[in-house]
């Protein structure tokens, strides 16, 4: 479909997919390791919600898998990587040699992006992780960041490798029928602003400048730190969490940058009760009229126990014209 925001109203793109189990009876498990169940939950929440745009499950061991890591599947809780043992330039060489390109649960996610592409008239979305976060799912985050004080020369040559499958996997997402892709880059959050761009923000400039401008970035948490050196990524857009202040942020990056969000996932969708999400919802509108570029979503991915009538309550605020 295309990414517009010619028509001067906001596109309302929750990030839906874990309480969408409710609709399916099934579990995040099952949505995460079968295209078939995935596929059933997200046009039940593309039938009930009718989102402006689909994103597929969020999952950040996707690639870490791919490349060789053991991940712990929960029935209803977010998969984990079972054993960080990527430490050593030696231990690099070795999967680097091993890697064979789209592999693992890769294949799944992008048979997704390519029916919802086919059969639906909407945004699609996607996601990958990003290259600092990736680093950590190898070596451990604690390792990481002691790497980066001692070792950097070791962790520029993993985060060149890294890259290198990202972008490998947001290509073939990309071909699939993605409108955007969003880097997760949730562990870069903990760096300074010269660490950002160091580590971070110049490897997410590499997929940029060789995958083209439909990529979108995104930090969880506080990451009021960095905006200014996420908006400089060259990114299509920035993801933000709920402790951002979006009306703030549009007067500090370029008002061709996308900004999405950014209702808090766990006191305003969860916590919530209807008549609240919809008074949160307004205010936020309220806040970000005559802002171009934005896109109406939840701060995060939405947690699983999401109330479904929250999300109702939600949706119809944002359909309603500001006065």
């Amino acid at each position: 479909m295309g990414l517009d925001l010619s028509a001067g109203k906001s596109l309302v793109i929750p990030l839906l997919g874990a309480p969408g189990v409710k609709l399916s009876k099934t579990t995040l498990r099952e949505n995460l390791t079968n295209e078939r169940i995935q596929l059933k939950t997200l046009e039940l929440l593309i039938e009930k919600f009718k989102p402006d745009g689909i994103f597929p499950f969020m999952d950040l061991t996707v690639e870490a898998e791919a490349l060789g890591l053991e991940v712990d599947f929960a029935d209803n809780d977010n998969p984990s990587i079972r054993n960080h043992c990527i430490k050593t330039i030696e231990n690099l060489k070795s999967i680097r040699r091993r890697y064979k390109g789209i592999s693992g649960r890769m294949p799944i996610f992008l048979n997704i992006v390519e029916n919802l592409a086919k059969n639906f008239s909407l945004i699609v979305g996607a996601y990958v992780i990003g290259p600092f976060t990736l680093v950590g799912e190898l070596m451990g985050l604690e390792n990481l960041c002691l790497n980066l004080m001692m070792k950097p020369a070791s962790v520029y040559k993993f985060l060149d490798f890294v890259t290198r499958v990202i972008k490998d996997y947001a290509y073939a997402l990309l071909t699939a029928g993605a409108d955007i892709v969003i880097i997760l880059e949730p562990s870069a959050v903990i760096l300074s602003p010269r660490h950002f761009e160091e580590f971070s923000g110049k490897y997410i400039s590499h997929l940029v400048s060789d995958l083209g401008t439909k990529l979108m970035l995104r930090i969880c948490g506080n990451s009021n730190h960095i905006l200014k050196q996420m908006s400089r990524t060259g990114i299509m857009g920035l993801s933000v969490d709920s402790p951002v202040n979006l009306k703030e942020t549009s007067n500090i990056v370029s008002e061709d940058v996308i900004l999405m969000g950014n209702l808090d996932p766990i006191k305003v969708f969860l916590q919530s009760n209807p008549e609240e999400i919809a008074k949160a919802t307004r205010i936020l509108l309220e806040e970000m009229k005559g802002i171009r570029n934005f896109i109406l979503s939840s701060g995060c991915d939405l947690p699983i126990n999401t109330p479904l009538e929250n999300i109702e309550a939600f949706m119809f605020e944002a359909r309603k014209p500001l006065q």
